[in-house]
């Protein structure tokens, strides 16, 4: 039977008549650069549009010469070691659909890589507004995997003016060829269909920066003009030009050395010059420089202003966290990308774990407060808890007893409501048999012990309890009609509340027992 819904009583359209006009005009693009007219792709390539290259006439290798200046160099080596000093790994609640294996397998194709000088690199993204990683692809551990990540210089590399492919400039070619599918990775700042060049952070430096070096340069030759005293030595009016000439290699050595010989019938002064208000002019330039060099890079000027106080400091200090949340997003794009192409050549159609950078101080103490809040409701956590929870590795705790599962006494009545239901110490609390369900999937030792905290001799306590209205009542009857009489008496007397409290644990823990052991049968055969 045809696909399809009836859109009234007398008229049914399949879903393939549905599909046709995405497939005409919905499905492709309609607004091009050659049907808009825009020649800027003429010889095949797109031109990058950034402002300062377009004017000057060159590429993005004009960007590589800003990076000796000190200041720009510093914020570089800031920003990628703020990146690499968070945590990252694999995103266990958004990578919980992908089998295990799969995620150890990928944790080893990482582990196989200098990730540190990688991430190094990319984040150069940011910089010059994109940034190109060459993948060597090759068979290692019984999967085909980039055996590295090399990242190319940016101006080797343009797009193509419809659609936006990477292209590669060999010098042969001046057009650009196509690169393979799967070769090369490519990161950037503020990328867009309009601009895949990006919009490059040291675009914004480029003025300061050259007008930095240039006043510095001014500034240095005007302290060496005016900083130093001038010698001035007066001669007789009919004097000769080889006196005056040695007269003036004298006071040049004076100068040097401080130490002159003259005719006794010359003299020599010494002049300065106040230029204080002048030298200022350069070192107002220069502050001026930094300044914007500091807020093109950093998004704040507190290491150059002397007149930053505690609060601009914080502000600061979460505009620079702001800004590497945002590195981190970029680098965690293309290593995404990395990851979804292993997957794609190797295991097609499995989902795709998501790799992920994160402050693991923040996770942790959201976490603590979160459990500390839980414990002091009776929850008591395992250790296989702790080690997702925190990314702990084996040997970090000591493993715990079985009676370190006990609840503190009271606490399973505090999670029921009931009083008195829990009388035995040894049974455990509904808020740790929920902690325990949490750690079942992975390892049925906790949800085992707390079927094993239900006691016999607690079942029977509760049955004692119940029944002892009904047997003082039988005990003291002398027919079978008062019997009968004291039952009808003892009724209202007897307290069901612990058997029923028994009852539910046993329920409950046998519902707890199924889901968890249905969740590790799941996953051991999606392994």
């Amino acid at each position: 039977m045809t696909n399809g819904i009836y859109v009234s009583p007398t008229e049914f359209v399949s879903f393939a008549q549905r599909e046709q006009p995405l497939a005409g005009g919905l499905a492709s693009q309609m607004a091009t650069r050659s049907a808009a007219g825009d020649l800027s792709g003429f010889f095949g390539l797109l031109p990058n549009p950034d402002p300062v290259l377009k004017s000057m006439g060159k590429d993005v290798a004009v960007y590589r010469n800003l990076l000796a200046d000190p200041l720009v160099l510093g914020a570089r080596r800031r920003r990628a070691a703020a990146v690499m000093g968070m945590e990252r790994g694999f995103d266990q609640e958004a990578s919980r659909a992908t089998p295990k294996r799969i995620v150890k397998a990928l944790e080893r194709v990482l582990a196989g890589w200098d990730l540190q000088r990688i991430v190094r690199q990319l984040i150069d993204g940011a910089f010059f507004g994109y940034r190109v990683g060459e993948l060597m692809w090759g068979p290692r551990d019984g999967i085909v995997q980039p055996l590295d990540v090399v990242a190319k210089p940016s101006e080797w590399f343009a797009f193509d003016p419809e659609d936006g492919r990477l292209k590669f400039k060999p010098m042969a070619s001046m057009r650009g060829v196509d690169v393979p599918d799967k070769k090369f990775v490519v990161v950037g700042k503020m990328r867009s269909w309009e601009n895949p060049y990006g919009e490059p952070d040291l675009g914004a430096c480029f003025w300061p920066v050259t007008f930095k070096r240039g006043g510095l340069k001014f500034w240095v030759t005007f302290t060496e003009k005016y900083g130093t005293p001038w010698a001035v030595g007066k001669l007789p009016r009919n004097s000769q030009p080889g006196e005056v000439n040695e007269l003036a290699a004298k006071l040049a050595q004076m100068v040097r050395d401080a130490v002159a010989v003259i005719p006794d019938d010359a003299s020599v002064e010494l002049l300065t010059t106040s230029t204080t208000s002048n030298a200022e002019m350069f070192e107002k330039l220069l502050m001026y420089c930094r300044s914007e060099i500091s807020i093109a890079l950093l998004g704040n000027n507190q290491s150059t202003e002397a007149s930053a106080n505690l609060a601009s400091a914080k502000a600061a200090q979460e505009v620079e966290r702001s800004l590497r949340d945002d590195d981190a997003e970029m680098i965690k794009a293309g290593i995404n990308q990395l990851i979804r192409w292993i997957c794609e050549v190797n295991w097609p159609g499995t989902p795709v774990p998501v790799y992920d950078f994160w402050e693991q101080e923040e996770v942790d103490e959201i976490l603590a407060k979160r459990d500390q809040l839980l414990k002091g409701a009776g929850a008591n956590f395992t250790n296989d808890y702790f080690k997702r929870a925190y990314k702990l590795e084996d040997g970090d705790l000591a493993e715990a007893a079985d009676a370190s599962l006990k609840p503190a006494p009271g606490a399973a009545g505090a999670a029921s409501g009931q009083p008195g239901a829990n009388d035995d110490e040894d049974d455990l609390s509904f808020a740790d048999l929920a902690a325990l369900a949490e750690a079942g999937a992975e390892d049925l030792r906790g949800l085992d012990l707390a079927a094993n905290g239900i006691k016999p001799e607690s079942l029977q306590a509760a049955m004692d309890k119940l029944l002892a209205p009904v047997l003082q009542a039988i005990s003291s009857a002398q027919s079978p009609e008062d019997v009968m009489a004291a039952l009808q008496q003892a009724y209202p007397e007897m307290d069901s509340s612990a058997l029923e409290e028994q009852l539910t644990r046993a329920l409950f823990v046998a519902d707890l027992l199924g889901r968890a052991r249905a969740q590790a049968d799941k996953a051991a055969a999606s392994e």
